[in-house]
């Protein structure tokens, strides 16, 4: 309704807003949805959104879909810490916003919100013929791909790489999708998805224009939530979450939601680190690698969307800076042991760069950590202690 058109990251093609494309058909680069703030300024002044229901369908006019799909995703807690703070000698003040409450456990059910939403639309119009889609996932993603995909009536195909979950496959297979299980990592499964993307005429789901419009939203809340945010540290995988972060700040403050911008801090594992090695070495673009951690959700080699994070963190005045698996499964078990809150391991790297870096955060800043994916989703992984079986009838008299 107010997209002009899509426009190239990398070489500054553009592209009509009613046509299926995904990358750049010159460069291959990433594509932008560009929106017309003006008419749209114009339009929310008449249709005051601070009346309605806190939650993703609460920006609905930001999206470029006429009607998103909605399960119940967006509206999140933003949490102030309870005992961290202290625990951790913090100077600053501390907040989580538990993004595993969306309703597939995991912050991606914002993007499948819109980008399924506007696989319809283009059905309607003729423009995508085949009833089906294909998607690379190391778990999370498919998971809600699949979920939204069943409420669309769609045909799913997830192409997961060799290290995914057993359980993230498990829900995936629940929501009805075809589960594809290659031998190879999450790169070589986005390479397989825009091969059959091409060769059969599937719809492209993934870390593409639509889904980090719909990502957006993760912004728009914490905008309303804390206005007086000051740092948003987030995991960062293919980087499409930072970047739609910082999309959503920069669109509140043209349309006058907002005026504070925060820094943001990506973190990454130190065994698949793409964005921190060209942040550090000041590189011009991100050099793929081949690399390994417990926190799968954001084991890219090659992120998608690596470039426009790098610049939204630069611009922001922020910064990037890795953890080991190590730093994050003890960032999970503080989590889990004095706030209450379980995240997978990709969850807890929010807060395991927070300590990391925490004497470089000014006192009495505001400081959010994003907790992305739900613990369930990857239970087993480095939690400690063993359970203790009790002799038949016997009762616990005595602890």
């Amino acid at each position: 309704m107010f997209e002009k058109y899509l426009k190239c990251y990398t070489c500054g093609n553009t592209f009509p807003v009613n046509q299926p494309i995904f990358r750049c058909e010159g460069c291959n680069g990433s594509l932008e949805v560009e929106f017309d703030y003006n008419k749209l300024k114009r339009y929310l002044k008449s249709h005051n959104i601070s009346k309605r229901r806190f939650g993703h369908l609460r920006y609905k006019e930001l999206y470029p879909v006429k009607i998103p799909l909605h399960a119940g995703e967006g509206g999140t807690p933003l949490v102030r810490s309870h005992n961290l703070k202290k625990l951790l000698g913090l100077r600053f003040h501390l907040w989580f916003k538990l993004e595993y409450q969306n309703p597939t456990g995991s912050f991606k059910d914002r993007g499948s919100s819109v980008e399924i939403a506007k696989m319809l639309e283009f059905m309607k119009s003729g423009k995508q013929k085949i009833r089906a889609a294909v998607c690379a996932s190391t778990g999370n993603m498919g998971a809600s791909v699949a979920a939204y995909s069943g409420i669309a009536n769609i045909i799913c195909n997830i192409i997961t790489p060799h290290d995914a979950a057993p359980i993230k496959l498990e829900q995936i297979l629940a929501h009805g999708a075809r589960v594809f299980r290659i031998r190879g990592d999450y790169t070589k499964a986005a390479q397989l998805v825009e091969q059959t993307h091409k060769k059969q005429g599937l719809y492209l789901l993934g870390d593409y224009l639509y889904r980090r419009e719909g990502t957006k939203s993760v912004g728009f809340e914490i905008a309303e939530q804390l206005p007086s945010t000051d740092y948003v540290f987030s995991p960062a995988g293919n980087g499409t979450l930072v970047s739609a972060i910082w999309k959503a700040f920069k669109e509140f403050r043209i349309l006058g939601f907002s005026k504070k911008m925060p820094r943001l801090i990506g973190i990454q594992s130190s065994g698949c680190n793409p964005m921190v090695k060209a942040f550090k070495n000041k590189q011009k673009g991100i050099k793929p690698v081949k690399g390994k951690t417990l926190a799968v959700a954001i084991e890219c080699g090659d992120p998608l969307d690596g470039d426009r994070a790098l610049d939204s963190i630069k611009e922001s005045g922020g910064l990037l800076e890795d953890v080991t698996d190590r730093q994050i499964l003890k960032a999970r078990e503080l989590l889990s042991e004095n706030e209450g809150i379980f995240p997978e391991p990709a969850g807890a790297a929010s807060l395991a760069g927070l300590i990391k870096t925490k004497n470089r955060i000014p006192d009495n800043s505001n400081v959010i950590c994003l907790v992305t994916g739900h613990g369930l989703k990857v239970p087993y992984a480095g939690v400690k202690g063993k359970t203790k079986d009790l002799p038949r009838n016997q009762t616990l008299h005595k602890l």
